[in-house]
């Protein structure tokens, strides 16, 4: 993690920036989570069209929002406390469509995949971005000619963008957003996700340092678990979903052929805190796995004189 491609010895956190972190990124874009072919359209903008006090006996502000752009908009539910005395800090939570559709984002502020009342009454506000509209999963399968895809690319490649980069693009979208909203502290920003959500909030926050803190739950393969030496869930098995680009294809079986491994993803999001969790039986995901990303990738932090 610590040697360039060149074989030079990383010593000092301006030499991971400058030198190591974008060899990382670059491979991973290339090898895993594919090209993104656009970042911040300058057509971009923000609508709120539904504001409601219905929430007001929990303290909560109910906003849905647009976000738009290229004549093409996704939603973005927010709840905020009514009653705050400063610059609220932002959680942004990525909802896959599994756990959209056992929700009711529209009437009901009962979620069973987060406390909702619980986060805003600890004065945050909380973000909700339904990944549906952004880039439609039907049984993990993408459909390359729905959601973002077509407006900004016309032919795909080996190395083009699918799911968890599209939906960290939207998260970054997010971001942008709540730096134009006087109600909010842009510079605490949290990133949440569970499963293929986690694994799209650790890309995120790699490839957004305005990210200060992500959270990864079950994230498993492709997200906090190492490749080598992995339990349960590999790439082959991954790549039955259109989650990765094409090129992550020719890695089945291949693990140790890889060029990257896991903790140099969490490793990229270095010094920000970036917290790991997963169902301790899961051995689909591997924990221990997870782990062990996170302990190796406590080298990077400890440049930056971090414990790791």
């Amino acid at each position: 993690i610590l040697t360039s491609i060149s074989g030079i010895k990383i010593k000092t956190s301006d030499e991971w920036e400058t030198f190591r972190r974008p060899e990382i990124l670059n491979l991973m874009k290339e090898y895993i989570y594919g090209v993104r072919p656009i970042e911040r359209p300058q057509d971009l903008s923000f609508k709120t069209i539904a504001q409601s006090n219905k929430y007001n006996s929990d303290n909560i502000l109910f906003e849905k929002k647009e976000i738009c752009f290229c004549g093409y908009s996704f939603p973005v539910y927010s709840y905020y406390p009514i009653s705050y005395t400063s610059a609220l800090p932002s959680i942004i939570y990525i909802m896959h469509e599994f756990q959209e559709n056992n929700c009711d984002l529209e009437n009901s502020i009962e979620c069973v995949n987060l406390p909702i009342k619980k986060i805003v009454n600890n004065g945050y506000a909380l973000f909700i971005m339904p990944t549906r509209k952004l880039a439609p999963d039907f049984d993990h399968q993408a459909n390359f000619s729905q959601g973002i895809y077509p407006l900004f690319e016309t032919k795909r490649s080996e190395n083009s963008w699918a799911s968890i980069s599209a939906w960290s693009w939207g998260a970054s979208r997010v971001i942008d957003y709540i730096e134009t909203d006087s109600r909010l502290n842009s510079s605490k920003v949290v990133l949440v996700g569970h499963s293929r959500g986690g694994k799209t909030a650790l890309w995120c926050a790699a490839t957004d340092s305005r990210i200060k803190c992500a959270i990864s739950n079950n994230s498993g393969c492709t997200g906090a678990a190492m490749h080598r030496t992995k339990k349960g869930e590999h790439i082959k098995d991954i790549n039955r979903t259109d989650w990765f680009c094409e090129n992550y294809k020719k890695y089945n079986d291949f693990e140790y052929m890889l060029p990257t491994d896991q903790h140099m993803l969490i490793a990229a999001i270095a010094p920000r805190p970036c917290y790991v969790a997963s169902s301790s039986e899961d051995t689909w995901a591997d924990p221990q796995a997870e782990r062990e990303s996170c302990r190796l990738a406590s080298c990077v932090y400890e440049l930056y004189n971090k414990k790791g």
